[in-house]
């Protein structure tokens, strides 16, 4: 009897949907900078920052350009 009760409590738990203890994560304002996503992460974008070339299509999308002229890669407007 106690096996029945203790596995219907094991089944009623996992039927019912977990609390989700996960707070919704709030995005810092870019206050000089374009807000962009970059490779899946939210960036803030301005001249001089450094920059990834493998996203510079990417970059090209918020008006940016990542230029190797410098070490390490620096983003200037297009």
């Amino acid at each position: 009897m106690r096996t029945g009760i203790a596995l219907a409590g094991t089944m009623l738990a996992l039927a019912l949907p977990a609390a989700s203890s996960a707070q919704p994560t709030a995005r810092v304002a870019c206050s000089r900078d374009v807000p962009a996503t970059i490779g899946g992460a939210h960036k803030c974008l301005g001249p001089g920052e450094y920059c990834a070339t493998r996203y510079e299509r990417q970059y090209e999308r918020y008006g940016f350009i990542c230029s190797t002229r410098y070490r390490p890669p620096r983003l200037r407007r297009k």
